[in-house]
């Protein structure tokens, strides 16, 4: 074994490291990669506390947050834990909500959320937050720990640094006024120096132990891709075993992993997928899903947890315990096994599992039954003490400029680092804030794109390194200023046949010493043009100026201020179009027994994408490919418009849902020849598929724009295990056929026999659909708006909630609750109180509300 190397990607299993282990026992070497990763937080902890550790968010003590590039609601292993508690401080209800402040390059799901957002170079994070350190502590008094890694001397240099800007000071005042009840956060991007002053800035605050946590842990002592390639190198490896991962396609373009793998003779892959490594690989082996396998993990919060199968392996696929007990053993155990020995040794046992032992297999069923146990070490995450250890201040390089910009690199939201672009839902999912599909692209700011002389969809080469490839522009509201933001995971050809041909593979531009940004890129034009396939503009509402919008269809997205909203609570009603009393032409309807509505808090939602997602899923939404969406022919139920307002270099964001709001007087149901589209005595706006003839009347005639028309049968070359994926409680459209969001009927109709059977009406919480019950901060309430004490009806009374284009008369039953935000007085406020509007991409300084699909 002493010229066998084994490469791994991070993994949290004891089960595995146990595994391999053995073989390090045996002589074998482990290497380690993951593409993206959070090591530079892990390593931050260690230069502040002396031990390695990771972070525990509790977003329900802080009143005050600064994201340093950390984007909380989603790049972070707790993301969705912290959207919901962020969620849960902001309704204006209440009388008070959290304030988020946010420094980032690029617009981010939660600088989409925050009530002040500062455009700024990733590189250029680090001095912000020396500058925020020098004035909380030269400006404000804020004593420095004992233990700080940095002293007063130190940061003078840092008061009124430009990168700071002037709303520093007022920041400052802000979290020392919430001393105890703020937090601060730095993004996995930023040096483990960034990550160090960050945490000791906490601890000066009183932050840890309350909104920050620290659990400590061991670092695996595995070696890393560079000394793996020094290693092939060398010759000294004979066998190479990879567990997962795609090293040829994302490794550091300078390591030329791919040639130095070809020195192994004998090279194994265990994956999941045919990709770049495999087919360089003597051997390749299947890899179970991990629905399909037994194994165990530990949690970022120490939760010692099970994985359990959901199915039989469909194609014989094995799991990395599996693989590595074959080179332990002549008698290699399998996944069940090796879980159930696991457990025993993180439980106080021995790896061999105690034959007709009562007690452990009593324990072994309540652990597989609860699927978490919760072990010492999840229970002892909390402060620190501060080592003392010294924090480089940030150089700061050269000043950027168009002949000197700074490549920025970031994980997809969609495919994350590759791993998941030969998924087709994926890559149909428009990204949260450039509404791209199918594509990735070099994102540019206004001013940058001016400078450059680009403009969207044109092809430049970029040269970073000594390396160099052409990409396409996009050019991004927000963006900072001379920093250019690539997303990874694109590009990859041989992964199969969604992922050939969608996006750039801007790997060739990373080297090991510039993992997360860097400085000296430079971008020339080509003359090329290259099609992105963007839902920036499908389905808008009005297709006028953004100036002209403003008079035309006025409130589609409502905010205000916190301060205005305690002192005038009815402002939404002020936002909408004044008309004189409206009158219907028909006879309106009548419900005596249910009827359905929604509520969709624009607060809360962030933007995320999950409930596209959910309800793609749920009702057997059929993906179109890159050509059908350039064309608008996306089949999506939902569409997440985003709203920019303001400068361009510097706007506001707002996001918002749109589907069918199942209109009680509908335009749609009104020119259907065939009454294809009917009302339903619980006011649902339904369809009756095999009655339509694909005339498309209903769609002209929709002013929100959220029918779709099926342009082929997008289902009729499934294979019998592509079909599994199928819903079997929702109809499968055929071409020539009109569909649209139902409420998730199939869910409402299901409710209603459960109700039947228990003798009983349907209660208020009995029927989630797939959107709300996708949503990770509860922004979609759904219910019977009959019921006076059901939540939709209470919210229906608000004061916030208000209807999308309810000047038309056509009464929707998905009604929106306003955005309020919570700016600091001291700061130059984002905006007065208004309402965004829907507009084209580019020529408006002022107002640019972007609806996307």
């Amino acid at each position: 074994m002493k010229k066998t190397a084994i490469l791994t990607e991070v993994t949290t299993s004891p089960a595995v490291w146990y595994t391999m282990g053995r073989l390090v026992g045996k002589g074998a070497r482990i290497y380690s990669w993951e593409a993206v990763c959070r090591v530079n937080e892990i390593m931050g902890a260690k230069m502040a506390f002396g031990t390695p550790a990771k972070t525990q968010l509790d977003l329900t003590t802080a009143q005050v947050i600064v994201d340093f590039d950390a984007n909380m609601m989603q790049d972070h292993p707790s993301a969705l834990r912290n959207a919901r508690e962020f969620a849960r401080g902001r309704r204006p209800e209440t009388g008070h909500m959290n304030r988020l402040y946010c420094y980032e390059n690029n617009f981010s799901v939660t600088g989409g959320q925050a009530d002040h957002r500062f455009p700024t170079p990733a590189g250029q994070i680090g001095a912000a937050v020396w500058a925020l350190a020098a004035e909380l502590v030269l400006g404000e008094g804020l004593p420095l720990p004992a233990q700080a890694g940095s002293s007063r001397g130190d940061l003078a240099r840092w008061r009124h640094h430009a990168t700071g800007g002037k709303h520093v000071a007022a920041l400052a005042q802000d979290l020392m006024a919430n001393r105890g009840q703020s937090l601060l956060l730095a993004g996995m991007r930023q040096p483990a120096e960034v990550h160090a002053m960050v945490y000791n800035l906490n601890q000066a605050l009183g932050n840890a132990g309350r909104s920050i946590s620290y659990l400590p842990m061991q670092m695996p002592e595995f070696q890393d891709i560079s000394k793996l390639v020094d290693d092939l190198n060398s010759g000294s490896i004979e066998t190479l075993v990879m567990l997962g991962g795609n090293p040829v396609y994302n490794a550091p373009e300078d390591l030329k992993f791919g040639q130095a793998m070809m020195k192994a003779a004998n090279r194994i892959h265990l994956s999941d997928q045919d990709n770049a490594t495999s087919r360089q690989c003597t051997w390749h082996i299947p890899r179970a899903h991990y629905l399909e396998s037994w194994g165990d993990a530990v949690g970022w919060d120490g939760t010692y947890m099970a994985v359990q199968p959901l199915i039989q392996p469909l194609f014989g696929g094995k799991t990395a315990t599996e693989v590595l007990s074959a080179f332990n053993s002549r008698k290699p155990k399998n996944s069940f096994d090796k879980a159930r020995s696991s457990f025993s040794v993180m439980t106080g046992g021995s790896p061999r599992t105690p034959k007709n032992d009562g007690a452990f297999e009593k324990r072994w069923r309540k652990f597989i039954h609860d699927g978490h146990l919760v072990l010492g070490g999840a229970a002892s995450a909390g402060a620190l003490p501060l080592a003392g250890n010294r924090i480089a201040a940030p150089s700061g390089g050269h000043s950027l400029s168009v002949d000197n910009l700074e490549i920025s690199f970031a994980l997809d939201q969609s495919v994350y680092d590759g791993r998941f672009a030969n998924n087709a839902w994926l890559q149909e999912l428009p990204d949260f804030m450039t509404k791209l599909t199918w594509d990735n692209a070099a994102l540019i700011s206004p001013a940058t794109a001016l400078e450059l002389g680009v403009e969207h969809g044109d092809v430049v080469t970029m040269q970073y390194q000594g390396n160099s490839m052409e990409a396409a522009v996009y050019v991004m509201p927000g963006h900072a200023k001379h920093s250019v933001t690539v997303n990874l995971g694109y590009g990859c050809d041989e992964l199969g046949p969604i992922a050939k041909g969608a996006g750039f593979n801007f790997y060739q531009l990373r080297t090991w010493d510039n993992l997360d940004m860097g400085q000296g890129l430079t971008i020339s034009k080509t003359g090329g043009k290259y099609t992105l396939a963007t839902t920036q503009d499908h389905h808008a509402i009005d297709n006028a100026g953004a100036e002209e919008i403003q008079k035309r269809v006025p409130g589609l997205v409502r905010q205000g201020t916190l301060e205005d909203y305690k002192n005038h609570p009815e402002f939404v009603d002020h936002l909408g179009l004044h008309h004189p009393p409206l009158e219907s032409l028909w006879k309106e309807h009548e419900y005596h027994g249910y009827k359905w509505g929604m509520a969709i808090d624009l607060n809360v939602c962030n933007g995320c994408n999950a409930c596209i997602l959910g309800c793609q899923s749920e009702n057997n939404v059929a993906v179109v490919g890159k050509d059908e969406v350039a064309r608008g022919r996306e089949m999506s139920w939902l569409r997440l418009d985003r709203y920019f307002l303001g400068d361009m270099d510097d706007p506001e964001c707002s996001q918002q849902p749109v589907g069918c709001v199942q209109c009680e007087m509908a335009p749609c149901e009104q020119v259907c020849p065939v009454a294809a589209t009917m009302h339903t005595d619980e006011g649902l706006n339904a369809m009756v598929y095999n009655r339509c003839v694909g005339t498309r009347y209903c769609s002209n005639n929709c002013p929100y724009k959220v029918r779709r028309f099926n342009w082929f049968n997008n289902f009729e070359d499934l294979t019998d295990v592509e079909r599994l994926v199928l819903n079997p409680d929702v109809t499968v459209r055929a071409r020539g056929v009109m569909e649209k969001c139902s409420y998730c009927v199939q869910r409402i109709e299901g409710a209603r026999v459960q109700a039947r059977v228990e003798g009983r009406k349907i209660q208020d919480g009995d029927i989630t659909p797939a959107c709300a019950e996708t949503c990770p901060v509860d922004a979609i309430t759904f219910g019977d708006l009959n019921d006076s004490e059901s939540r939709v009806s209470k919210l229906r009374k608000d004061s916030r909630a208000y209807d999308l284009l309810g000047y038309l008369n056509i009464k929707p039953r998905t009604f929106y609750m306003a955005r309020i935000r919570n700016p600091n007085s001291a700061i130059a406020p984002v905006s007065n109180v208004g309402e965004h509007g829907n507009g084209h991409e580019g020529g408006h300084e002022e107002a640019q509300g972007n609806a996307h699909g």
